[in-house]
């Protein structure tokens, strides 16, 4: 067993816990409290005047799936603008992912996207970033089903002068492929559809629609179109996200913000910090991501975004929302990861002081699934 003594716990769902120990058994946190009585083979962690925070989750990224070398991709299947029945966990190596070493920044957990240049680009899965086979890293692996409509869509495929070349062709595209998909399921006698199957998650419910928009105009268009359709709509990159974006909010979709701290991305200078805030005033659930349009990011840059957000204005309990259980409920592993909280996955990270307002705060210690991992014997990589 392993216990964090004394630390200023924040469990990631605005409360915070003055001179509180954490004790973790295996795997999980078996109790949080104050005076913590251990007897026999216990690890003690020193956490007195030290913040302590849940694992950071990366809400979308390609980690894992591209890279070191730019040259090797196993996101972009692009023979089709439709292939729902992709699976980015057969993508996914855990070497490539320790290669990144993205936990010395506080990330324990990420959610991996398929290629954001097609209309429909197959499942995304939630994995943790350290681990010694992909399986044992997977949290879910069938957390959303990833969609776009952005201009990387019109770019891929108007080179080739085939549909999608515009948006309301992606839009077209996105509206035939769910109506083949119901049309398949009320069929007694079907032949096998692959893609027409893996969207009756969707259509059921077991999985949300994720859908990459840069604009509000791109927000606006898939709420009208998609608005007969039984399915749950998360809004990915959504950079004209802000209070007067209208009936979207009204229905209170969730969003996942694209990367606001990369400078050669014109989308997101249109950011409005002070709707941001007032939609999760609302009650909009909102998390923030480092790796968008199928870039992979450097391990800071999911806290440069938090850090961006908090200089401007938004409020910093909220901010470790965004990067903690925010982006757990939107990924539907909220019951494993996100908060510190008994009976869930001990993934926590010990700061010197809080990263999201000082730049002086430092690691000092990355638990996931009660190992921390920044003491422990590197697992053996290619890289």
């Amino acid at each position: 067993m392993i216990l964090i003594r004394s630390g200023k716990v924040y469990d990631g769902k605005g409360n915070i816990l003055e001179d509180t120990d954490i004790l973790i058994e295996g795997s999980t946190i078996k109790d949080i409290g104050r005076d913590i009585e251990v007897s026999g083979d216990v690890e003690i962690f020193d956490a007195k005047g030290k913040v302590v925070f849940p694992g950071f989750i990366e809400a979308l990224n390609v980690w894992g799936c591209v890279g070191p070398g730019w040259g090797d991709d196993d996101l972009g299947e692009h023979s089709d603008p439709i292939t729902p029945e992709m699976n980015v966990a057969y993508s996914f190596d855990q070497d490539n992912m320790m290669f990144q070493r993205v936990f010395e920044y506080g990330i324990t957990s990420a959610g991996i996207t398929p290629s954001t240049s097609n209309v429909l680009g197959g499942y995304a899965a939630v994995f943790k970033t350290y681990g010694k086979h992909p399986y044992e890293m997977l949290v879910k692996e069938k957390a959303a089903m990833v969609g776009s409509i952005s201009k990387n869509v019109k770019n891929l495929y108007g080179k080739r002068n085939v549909c999608p070349m515009t948006k309301m062709g992606a839009i077209a595209l996105l509206k035939q492929a769910l109506i083949r998909a119901m049309e398949y399921d009320e069929k007694e006698d079907k032949d096998y559809n692959p893609k027409s199957e893996a969207l009756q998650d969707v259509l059921n419910g077991k999985v949300p629609l994720f859908i990459n928009c840069n604009t509000k105009a791109e927000m606006d268009a898939i709420e009208m179109a998609l608005r007969d359709f039984p399915i749950e709509i998360v809004f990915t990159g959504a950079f004209g996200l802000g209070d007067n974006t209208g009936s979207i909010m009204a229905n209170e979709y969730s969003i996942i913000l694209g990367d606001l701290a990369n400078g050669m991305a014109a989308a997101n200078s249109n950011v409005d910090f002070c709707g941001i805030q007032k939609l999760m005033d609302d009650g909009i659930d909102i998390a923030i991501s480092s790796g968008g349009d199928n870039m992979s990011s450097g391990k800071e840059s999911l806290l440069w975004n938090a850090i961006l957000c908090y200089k401007n204005g938004i409020d910093s309990e909220d901010v470790l929302k965004m990067i903690t259980s925010i982006p757990a409920k939107i990924l539907g592993v909220e019951d494993r990861i996100g908060s510190i909280e008994i009976g869930k996955d001990a993934d926590i990270v010990i700061w010197s002081d809080n990263p999201i307002k000082t730049y002086r705060a430092k690691v000092e210690a990355t638990f996931i699934n009660g190992e921390n991992i920044l003491n422990a014997r590197r697992v053996d990589s290619c890289w």
